[in-house]
């Protein structure tokens, strides 16, 4: 369920490698949060089991959405924020007990969702569970960072990168801090392991200064892309690549961090200027400007035309109300929530209906068959989308900049590609 409703937001979900090391471990993994019911459907999606997950009890209060948490072993915790004073024992005694059966337990340990692109502090609740755990008999945990990076949280079918982190051995931490045990109460041992999983944490997930060094980092990025790939044969950059090589160069000591932030971001509003990208500029300077992946890109998208047409009609009426609702004037963190839970049920909606509607009005065997091909013309249609999406890509990259523009723009973008190169 989670996958589907993943396909459904987001047209590219880049997940990269699990350390297979872990098999077999209790793995307490701890993620950043930025986009709400958003962070558990991709987490759900992307782990190599299910995981146990550690949420606020507001969840609890709405019918449906309490039945789906507990039947999926969802685990409640209390807070005082939310107007509970009921103690986290059985909270604890259920996150020991997953522990201690090798399971995967997932927390979000800021507690709270963010609007902004940099992590919030590291609560102590995932040390107290970890040295809880231990103490209580689980043995071989791991700490697993896991970072969740999006490129636009709050859209539809925009993009989005899982990044599991360095995994920390809690046997390890303990014996270099000379092997004295030390449980949910030590206050000292929580302090020093709480601070080695918001270090760990920010290191797999974004964490930048403000939303112009995301975007600057991201231009440097996309200039190191486009060198290494300069014909773009595999088409439009995965956000992937792009947000871990701007997250590296986020981690590049100053004053030279400084120095490709703004060389970006200048070079970054020239291109908006100039109406024009920076595989256009790379063209423009005598790179390759093939048309061959063009032509491809056209015959795919005219193959998936008439399917698309089928997808749209079917499924236009869920379509429309869940990009309406990724629009809607609220937080972005509020609807990186919505759009999950809007796509969910109104896809679904759609779904059970279209199979109602023309098994009464036409016959069973139709209605079924409706059922079956509904996910088919629904797939269809994204694909198309995705399609056109890369058509149009390739169209925009191949405009070149003007002759009057073209040198400042060589000019600002070799002074950033020096800068990047220099200190990847």
């Amino acid at each position: 369920l989670s996958r589907a409703v993943a396909s459904l937001v987001y047209r590219e979900i880049d997940v990269r490698p699990w350390d297979e090391t872990l098999d077999g471990h209790p793995i307490l993994a701890v993620s950043n949060h930025f986009g709400g019911l958003s962070d558990g459907i991709l987490l759900i999606d992307s782990a190599p089991g299910m995981p146990r997950i550690v949420a606020r009890d507001v969840i609890w209060r709405i019918p449906v959405a309490g039945r789906i948490a507990t039947g999926i072993g969802m685990i409640p915790v209390h807070r005082a924020a939310d107007g509970h004073r009921s103690s986290n024992d059985e909270m604890f005694a259920s996150a020991y007990s997953a522990l201690r059966d090798k399971e995967m337990l997932l927390i979000f340990p800021e507690g709270v969702t963010q609007d902004v692109p940099y992590m919030a502090k590291v609560r102590t609740g995932a040390a107290r569970i970890a040295l809880g755990a231990r103490q209580s008999g689980a043995s071989g945990i791991k700490i697993l960072p896991i970072g969740v990076h999006y490129e636009d949280k709050a859209g539809f079918r925009s993009r989005v990168l899982v990044n599991p982190g360095a995994a920390i051995d809690l046997d390890d931490w303990v014996a270099q801090r000379g092997g004295v045990e030390s449980g949910a109460d030590d206050r000292e041992a929580v302090a020093d392991l709480t601070a080695l999983i918001d270090a760990a944490l920010r290191r797999a997930a974004p964490d930048y200064a403000d939303w112009e060094t995301v975007a600057s980092l991201h231009q440097a990025a996309h200039v190191v892309l486009d060198d290494v790939d300069a014909s773009l044969t595999s088409g439009e950059i995965r956000y992937g690549d792009v947000e871990l090589i701007a997250d590296r160069l986020d981690r590049v000591a100053e004053p030279r961090r400084s120095e490709i932030v703004s060389a970006a971001s200048q070079y970054r509003a020239a291109l908006r200027s100039a109406g024009t990208s920076d595989h256009a500029v790379l063209a423009g300077a005598g790179g390759p400007r093939r048309i061959w992946g063009l032509l491809q890109q056209l015959a795919v998208t005219l193959v998936l035309l008439p399917l698309a047409v089928v997808g749209a009609v079917v499924a236009a009426v869920p379509l429309l109300a869940v990009s309406m609702v990724s629009r809607l004037k609220v937080a972005p963190a509020v609807r990186s929530s919505l759009v999950p839970a809007a796509a969910l049920l109104l896809f679904m909606a759609e779904w059970i209906g279209l199979f109602v509607f023309f098994s009464v009005q036409i016959s069973g065997a139709f209605g079924m068959a409706m059922l079956l091909l509904f996910p088919f013309f629904v797939g269809a249609l994204l694909l198309f989308a995705e399609a056109v999406v890369q058509l149009r890509h390739r169209w925009r990259v191949r405009h070149r900049p003007s002759q009057a523009d073209l040198p400042q723009l060589q000019a600002l973008r070799s002074d950033v590609a020096r800068l990047t190169w220099g200190v990847l």
